[in-house]
Order: structure tokens, then sequence, then C-alpha cells
């Protein structure tokens, strides 16, 4: 929970009270070194830069908490917004720095005003401690603002991926259904109960497709039955052309991943390595612990990547991927690698988190 507003206000207040002193310093060290050099000029020269240093504080905190949130917004016009802003501060600075100056005439150093040098001196002062803490606060202000556009553009990049997940469900839909309703009518006459095993198991990935995009994360455990299903699926369309090869490392079934993570990676390995040659090949599925993080795996023995192309991959499902993991703060998740004529190798890297308990994978 967010403190109120009341509460940040004192925070700040008191965060001021002791980070003045230090603000004090430098001035110190300026003038002290401008009226002697010795250990009693910079000594006043601090006492005076203190009580500067807190009038300007004080003015800087009224500004920001007291005043500035009251100004009225122009929509449209965000420079007049800023320059609203600036007088602020100058004018309170300004009027603090010169109750300072009073204060330092009755009380440290009698006749601090007392001549038009020591205004000229206090003018001086005055200004340095207007550009010192005006500056840093138009500094904290935009750095603040900073960050508000950076988690804007992270909220932003995180809808996209929300955003993509949901087209690769649409994708998936039409593309894979035309496939294997063609195969359920190959089978309704001659091998009626693997039509009807089939239908019920894209009945059931569809469902799962459904649910699935709704959230951000299931178990590992779901994910693979899911794809259990699809591979079942398209084994009937390839038959003995598709092998696949499992190597799950016991006790990662609860483990959570990213939902609909690998379907894009076993897709783009059946239809290029698999359906791409009249021979067929393998394909394999891995997930291993290594240390903290989930190594998950999908890898063929197909013809591989050109010479010429590019790694990294450009096709729906594979940017889909790459834009959730950099989407959940894992843009170096997804490693591929490919050898001409040896296959590809698609490794996703994730940190290792679980669930102690989870629905039944796939089925409802």
């Amino acid at each position: 929970m967010s403190p109120s507003p009341r509460a940040q206000w004192w925070r700040s207040f008191l965060r001021m009270l002791w980070r003045q002193p230090l603000w004090a310093i430098p001035f110190a060290l300026f003038f002290g070194t401008l009226y002697g050099g010795n250990v009693r000029a910079y000594w006043g020269a601090y006492l005076v830069s203190l009580v500067f240093s807190y009038f300007a504080g004080v003015a800087i905190w009224t500004g920001r908490y007291l005043v500035v949130p009251r100004l009225p917004r122009r929509r449209g016009r965000p420079g007049g917004d800023a320059l609203e802003i600036s007088l602020v501060y100058g004018v309170l600075t300004l009027a603090g720095a010169y109750a300072a100056a009073i204060v330092v005439h009755f009380t440290l150093v009698p006749r601090f005003l007392g001549n038009a040098r020591a205004v000229l001196v206090t003018g001086m002062f005055s200004a340095l401690f207007i550009a010192l803490f005006v500056g840093i606060n138009l500094a904290i202000a935009y750095h603040r603002l900073a960050l508000e556009r950076a988690r804007a553009v992270e909220q932003m990049r995180a809808e996209l991926a929300q955003a993509e997940l949901r087209a690769l469900r649409a994708q998936i839909h039409p593309h894979f259904l035309f496939n294997t309703l063609n195969s359920i009518a190959s089978l309704i006459g001659s091998q009626p109960r693997a039509a009807e095993d089939v239908t019920m198991r894209l009945a059931d990935l569809f469902r799962y497709t459904l649910r699935a995009s709704e959230r951000e994360q299931s178990t590992l455990g779901q994910e693979l039955a899911f794809l259990r299903d699809y591979l079942e699926i398209e084994h009937v369309r390839f038959g003995d052309r598709l092998k696949v090869e499992e190597d799950i490392e016991p006790g990662l079934e609860q483990a959570l991943v990213p939902s609909l993570l690998l379907q894009p990676l076993v897709e783009n390995a059946v239809r290029y390595a698999i359906g791409a040659r009249a021979e067929g090949g393998v394909l394999r599925i891995g997930a291993r612990r290594d240390a903290n993080q989930l190594r998950l795996e999908v890898a063929d023995d197909g013809p591989g990547f050109d010479e010429g192309a590019p790694p990294s991959g450009t096709g729906f499902g594979l940017h889909a991927v790459r834009e959730r993991l950099r989407a959940a703060g894992l843009p170096d998740a997804l490693k591929i690698e490919s050898t001409p004529g040896r296959g590809v190798r698609v490794t996703v890297t994730l940190p290792l988190e679980s669930v102690e308990a989870a629905p039944a994978a796939g089925k409802e």
C-alpha cells in the first residue's frame, strides 16, 4: 500500500531537515575561502550557509507540496505549466533567501545587509541558492517524468505482448483447424474411432488455448499436456514421419511458464523440419533445472537455416515469443541455434518458479 499524501509530505520534510547541512558545505567552502580561508571564516560561512540552506529547503518543500499541486492545469499548454512552476520555485526561493539574510543580519552577522556591497553579496548568495535548488528540483521532476514514461512504455509493451498472445491464439485456430478437419474427414469412413479421438483432442486443445490466452502463466505440466494433444493430432497427418522425443526432468511439472510459450516453437519445428521433408524428422522437447533457472528446449533435425539466413527468426510465432519474454523482463531468454543441414535448437531460459498445486493439465 502506497503512503498517503500527508505521510509523503512529512517524509520529504524530514529528508530536507537532514540534507540541508550537507548542501551548506560547498557554499561554506566557497565563501569561507573568499573571506579569509581560515577556520573562523569557514565556520562563520557554514553557519550563514546553513541558515540560507534551510530557508531555501523550506521554500522548495512549500512549493512542491503546497503550491504547485494547486496550480491550474492548462491542457495543451505544457510549456505554460512549466513556466508557472519555475516561477513559483524562483519566487519562493528568492523570498526564502532574503528571509534568511534578515535572520543572519539580526543574529549571526550584524549589519549583514548594512551597505550596498552586503546587499550585492546577498543577491549573489540568493542567486546561487536559487540556481542550485531550483535546478535540482527540476532535475528531480524531469527524472520522475522519465521514469513515468518508461513505466508507460513497459506497460504498453506488456499490453502488446498480450495482444500478440491473443493474435497467436487466433492464428492457431484457422491454420491448425483446417488441417485437422481434413484429417478427421479422411478418418471418418475408415477409422471412426480414430476420428472421434482426434475430435476430442481438438476440443481439449482449443479449450485450453481459450483459457491460457486469458492468463499470464501456466504450469509446465499443463503446457506439455497441451503440446502432446497438439502433436497427437499432427501425428495423424504426418504418421511415422513425425517422431517426438521428450526429455523432461522429473519434478518440474509445477514450474510456472508463460502460457502458450512453447506452441509456436513446436509448430515451427513441425512445419519447417518435418512437413518440409518427405522423410520427416525428429522433434525433441526438453526441460531441465539449472540452479534457480528453468531451461526449456525445442529442437529438430531438419534442414536448419541457410547460410545467409538470420538466426533470430522473423516469423510471427518467434516474434511473439520474443516480445512476450521481453515484456516479462527477460529480453535475453530466447536463444536460437542452427547449422545448415543439422537442424535448429531453440532454448528458453526462465526463472524457476513453481506452484504447490495446479488444476489438471489441458482438461476440464
